[in-house]
């Protein structure tokens, strides 16, 4: 499902970080800048309604106006040495720091996925601009 979601996550990457909305495309940039060695990639950013009508369908999201839409969300994809999109709970946890500390460090607030109800651990890829 991975591959027909975003088939060249790599390829993709900075098309997807240009669409969203600055401040979380600066926490992102800042969190990769400041850790090269945990590699990750925008697996899936702002999304128009077709695919957040697909992400419902194939259980990935559980919401019709989802942060993604407004580009307010985005979904952070490992990658192993060789570049390929792996899923990792141990380099999942190294971009979840990076991206926490990223934030704090701007004065941005977030929320994580895998901290979310029912989706809890779940949704470990997945960071939002927290609401006011």
């Amino acid at each position: 499902m991975f591959h027909v979601w975003n088939p060249d996550p790599v390829g993709h990457h900075q098309a997807n970080l240009r669409a969203l909305n600055p401040i979380l495309a600066k926490v992102v940039w800042k969190a990769q800048a400041d850790n090269p060695g945990h590699r990750f990639v925008i697996g899936s950013g702002k999304r128009n309604g077709r695919l957040q009508r697909m992400a419902l369908v194939w259980g990935w999201s559980r919401m019709q106006n989802s942060p993604h839409q407004s580009g307010n969300a985005v979904d952070l994809w490992p990658l192993d040495q060789e570049g390929r999109v792996f899923f990792d709970r141990t380099a999942q946890n190294k971009f979840v720091f990076a991206m926490k500390k990223a934030a704090a460090e701007l004065g941005v607030s977030i929320r994580w996925g895998g901290h979310f109800y029912g989706f809890r651990n779940s949704d470990r890829s997945h960071f939002e601009l927290a609401r006011p």
